[in-house]
């Protein structure tokens, strides 16, 4: 509740639950997103790996690596962390969305097609809003393209 208030307080608490063998993964993941918010990428980075030593399956330290490749412009990186993080828990929305912009950027219309859709389908109603000029440009583009081979 620190973290989320922006408190300081927060950064304590985390490193006592990590040097008390609480919850450490998730600790080292949220001292990951304060240090990428403070724009301490190398920081960030280093926290979310410590996160995966510690539980490898965990969900966010992926997603969050993903979000600081794509801030990076690595894009290849982003999405092999976006996708690491759709196997361990492929029922997060935002994910889909993030992954379905790195396939776009890269031209790989038909599968940010089908990650659109799926954010689509397990976004709550007014968010599954924000895909549809998304998904509407992308399936116009890919049909230009197929048209294109065709002629």
């Amino acid at each position: 509740m620190l973290d989320e208030k922006d408190l300081p307080n927060a950064v304590d608490l985390y490193l006592r639950a990590i040097a008390e063998g609480d919850c450490v993964a998730d600790a080292y993941c949220n001292l990951g997103i304060i240090e990428s918010k403070h724009g301490r990428t190398a920081k960030a980075f280093d926290c979310f790996t410590r996160s995966l030593e510690h539980h490898a399956r965990h969900f966010e330290a992926p997603y969050n690596l993903g979000n600081l490749y794509f801030d990076m412009n690595d894009l290849r990186l982003a999405q092999v962390h976006y996708e690491l993080a759709a196997e361990v828990s492929p029922s997060f929305p935002n994910l889909y969305f993030n992954l379905a912009l790195v396939l776009s950027i890269n031209n790989e219309s038909a599968a940010a097609i089908g990650a659109l859709i799926e954010y689509q389908e397990l976004a709550p109603g007014d968010e599954r809003r924000k895909a549809d000029e998304l998904l509407e440009s992308l399936t116009k583009s890919l049909a230009a393209l197929q048209n294109s081979r065709k002629g």
